[in-house]
């Protein structure tokens, strides 16, 4: 899959990663801003993370 990261401050992009990939990019710079949303929207970080993959996900027409 394709992703661009839909946090404003990062410039992550990349293409034909697995989703895995990308959840570990997540965890590992955007934890903090992970667990303030899901305070925020009181739903749990897990739930944060698949709102946040889904986002992030480019799909590319060929």
């Amino acid at each position: 899959m394709n992703f661009n990261c839909v946090f404003p401050s990062c410039n992550y992009k990349r293409n034909d990663i697995e989703e895995k990939e990308f959840l570990k990019h997540l965890k590992e710079e955007h934890h903090n801003e992970m667990s303030d949303i899901s305070k925020k929207e009181n739903m749990s970080i897990k739930m944060a993370e698949m709102i946040t993959i889904s986002n992030s996900k480019v799909f590319i027409n060929s």
